[in-house]
């Protein structure tokens, strides 16, 4: 289990503590990350570079996140994992895959989570590595709360604490393009259909009018610098 990509997304790692103090057996080894460790005492998403984009890493970088990112890799390249993370998005949880072998399918199922987005297009982790990604909203009252719940059913479904559990049967939507902008309000919902000549974003003097029909994807209108989002079709599973 994976938490703290990004140092300023707390939920994941207080879901871990949570999980501490439960009282919760753990039947199965089960190993914890707090991956940027360094961001996280700083309240910073980041101190060097985004480390969710610079995978495989580079462990003789002068940039901190590129070494950590390499040292992370050699960790759990061999491991299936959740890497727990929150958006600014007020439409979750959802989960995230990128590549999405079989065995990762499964994993995603474990979750009990509805709405998945296949990341591919982004490419922001190692094609090999065996992972689901869980985005909670910080805009909800207790996203930890929201972590944990997820983190419950997932180690529940797969065997590592002993609980009730769901698997879902989620819709997963594939991301093919990157939606640039600053400064826009995000108008639509993510997850659902934006119809084409659709307004679905706007700011003083410039609205976006969909030019074909998509689905949005951590699409908001604070989440982002330089863009609003992502846009993605559906797929079956």
């Amino acid at each position: 289990m994976v938490t703290c990509v990004h140092g300023d997304e707390t939920s994941g790692w207080e879901a871990v503590q949570k999980l501490k103090k439960s009282g919760i057996e753990i039947k199965k080894p089960l190993k914890i990350i707090l991956a940027n460790e360094k961001a996280f005492e700083a309240g910073e998403r980041f101190l060097d570079i985004d480390m969710n984009r610079v995978f495989p890493g580079n462990p003789e970088s002068d940039r901190y996140e590129e070494r950590v990112a390499a040292e992370l890799v050699e960790e759990i390249e061999d491991m299936n994992f959740i890497d727990l993370h929150s958006t600014a998005s007020r439409e979750a949880p959802f989960a995230i895959v990128e590549h999405p072998s079989d065995e990762q399918l499964e994993m995603l199922k474990s979750t009990g989570i509805e709405k998945a987005a296949d990341m591919t297009h982004v490419g922001a982790k190692n094609p090999e590595l065996e992972f689901v990604g869980v985005e909670v909203s910080e805009q909800l009252e207790d996203p930890a709360e929201d972590a944990f719940q997820v983190l419950k059913n997932f180690l529940a479904a797969e065997g590592v604490i002993d609980r009730e559990y769901e698997r879902s049967d989620p819709e997963l939507f594939e991301v093919y393009a990157t939606e640039e902008g600053e400064g826009y309000e995000f108008l639509a919902k993510n997850f659902e259909k934006v119809e084409e000549g659709e307004i679905f974003a706007r700011k003083p003097g410039d609205e976006k009018a969909a030019d074909e029909a998509f689905y949005p994807v951590l699409m908001s209108t604070d989440g982002y610098d330089e863009i609003i989002g992502f846009k993605a079709k559906k797929r079956d599973i």
